[in-house]
Parts: C-alpha cells; sequence; structure tokens
C-alpha cells in the first residue's frame, strides 16, 4: 500500500464524479471510442484532400503515420472535456500543473531515451542485434527530418495514453479507493489495451503492464503527468525511429537513425512485436521500478518537489 497521499489524488476526490472501478474502466473504453471516431472523422477528408498531391505520393507512410499519432489527440479532448464539464475541476488537475514543465517532461523524455538504449545495448552484447544491411526505409542523416516530424506524432500519442490511463483511470480509482488499486488496476488495463496489437504475446502483455506500473509510480511520486509523458512518448519514438524496430507490433518504419534487426530468441528480444516483447526489456522495466522505490526510500522526490 503507498501511504502517501498525493495532490493529484487529492485533487480528484474534489470531482463532483467518482466512478466504480466498472464504470471507469466502461468510461475510459468510451473515451477511446470517441477519441478514434472523432480522430478518423477529421483525418478522412484530410487524406482525401492530400492523395493526389506530390508530397502525398512521395511521402505517404509518413504522412499517414504522423496523421494515425495526431489523430490520438481527439481522445485526450474527450478525458479534458470530462474533467473540467463533468467532474467540475481545472485540467491541470491530473497532472498538468505549469510549474517547471518543460524541464520537468525533458527529463522524462531523456529517461525513456536511456531506458530503451540499455534495453538495446543489452540485446546487443548478447549478440541478439544485427545491422539491415538493406534497409527500405530512409536511415541516418536522410532519414532526419521525417524522424523529426514523427517525432511529433509520438508526442501527441504517448501523452495522450497518459492522460487516459495515469493522469485520469488511475487518480480518479485512487480517489475512490486506495492509490494502489488505482495503479494496478490501471496498468493492467493498459496492457490488455494492446491485446488487438498484431504479434501480441503474454511476455508483450507483461512488460507493458511492467510500463504502466513503471510510469504509474513515476506519476504518484513526483505528482505530475509531465514526467511520464516524456518517458512514455522517448520509449516508443526510440524503438520506432532511432532504433527501426516495430513498435508494440506495429511496423512505423518510415525512417530512423539507424535500422537494426532483431535475431535470435524471440522470448529475450521480442521478435516481431518488437524488443517491448522481450525478457531484456522485462529486466529493464523491473530493474527502473526498483530504482524508483529506491530514490522514494531515500527520499529524493521529496527534496525535488
Amino acid at each position: 500500500m503507498f501511504v502517501q497521499k498525493t495532490d493529484l489524488v487529492a485533487q480528484a476526490r474534489t470531482s463532483k464524479k467518482l466512478p466504480n472501478f466498472i464504470w471507469a474502466i466502461t468510461l475510459a473504453l468510451i473515451f477511446m471510442f470517441f477519441g478514434e471516431f472523432f480522430g478518423g472523422l477529421l483525418s478522412y477528408p484530410l487524406i482525401r484532400s492530400l492523395e493526389k498531391t506530390n508530397l502525398f505520393v512521395e511521402n505517404k507512410e509518413m504522412i499517414l503515420l504522423l496523421i494515425t499519432l495526431l489523430s490520438f489527440a481527439f481522445t485526450s479532448l474527450v478525458v479534458f472535456f470530462r474533467v473540467s464539464k463533468i467532474e467540475k475541476r481545472k485540467i491541470s488537475t491530473i497532472g498538468f500543473y505549469k510549474d517547471k514543465w518543460l524541464k520537468k517532461y525533458a527529463t522524462g523524455f531523456f529517461i525513456g531515451l536511456v531506458m530503451m538504449s540499455v534495453v538495446v545495448l543489452i540485446l546487443f552484447m548478447l549478440g541478439y542485434i544485427e545491422l539491415e544491411k538493406k534497409p527500405v526505409q530512409p536511415v541516418g542523416i536522410q532519414a532526419l527530418l521525417s524522424v523529426l516530424i514523427v517525432l511529433i506524432g509520438w508526442i501527441v500519442q504517448g501523452g495522450t495514453e497518459e492522460v487516459l490511463t495515469r493522469g485520469w483511470l488511475m487518480n480518479i480509482l485512487g480517489a475512490r479507493y486506495n492509490i494502489s488499486f488505482g495503479l494496478i488496476l490501471s496498468s493492467v488495463f493498459f496492457g490488455l489495451l494492446h491485446l488487438r496489437n498484431p504479434n501480441i504475446s503474454y511476455i508483450a502483455i507483461l512488460n507493458i503492464i511492467l510500463v504502466g506500473i513503471l510510469f504509474g509510480l513515476c506519476v504518484i511520486k513526483t505528482n505530475n503527468l509531465w514526467i511520464a509523458c516524456g518517458m512514455h512518448s522517448a520509449w516508443n519514438f526510440a524503438q520506432g525511429n532511432l532504433f527501426g524496430f516495430e513498435v508494440s507490433g506495429l511496423n512505423v518504419q518510415v525512417g530512423s537513425l539507424v535500422d537494426l534487426n532483431l535475431v535470435g530468441n524471440d522470448l529475450i528480444t521480442g521478435g516481431v512485436f518488437g524488443p517491448e516483447a522481450g525478457l531484456a526489456s522485462t529486466f529493464v522495466l523491473v530493474l527502473c521500478i526498483l530504482i524508483v522505490f529506491i530514490l522514494d526510500k531515500k527520499g529524493y522526490f521529496l527534496k525535488s518537489r
């Protein structure tokens, strides 16, 4: 049990509506449905208006990926509507306080990059990574522009999933029950959301739940959502557009700084799902969770607020 009373949970308790866990999970799914619906509704005419242009023809995969990632923002808008109009509280109370927000986001982004880089380093040292000799996507300097453009999409996509699962669901459950329950249920929910992803595996679900626990702990201990948003976006961005892997089973190869292949035992590497589904990621995620507890025990988070 986390006996620490968090500001975000205290803020959630001021809500005019505190749903039970069944209705909270149902609402989260409704938020996603309406977000995807409105995102698709607005994306379709945009794609149709662009599809005959030279820009679209020459950069089709990149533009489609960017539009798909940006469309996640509509789920955030639905959550913001719920928080402000129905729960009658400020959007900042889900963890978007303005104090040093850019520094916090940048810190989280750096941590996310380091985490995935450590996973890649472990796999490389074990001989489970090889360089793609005939890349089908732009690589290196040629890919730099597309990598930076797609990064905008990852920032939106990662931030939206944090808004839904950690900013809203975890804290509203923490307010209704307790923060431990909110952390575990929101993390399991986050993991199960990926059941529809291609090439999903038990290890992939376990790792995504561990990702949820890690990000959730960071929100609980820091009382802000910025760090988790940065970590989430960087974790996905590094997999797909720094190292050239699949991201949660999805092919996002529109350009990467290096193009690496996973070879050998899929249980360790993650195989076609990407490194997120391998035991190397399990090790790094568990290690990071332990580091959070150690830092908390030493009072690091209290000093850094």
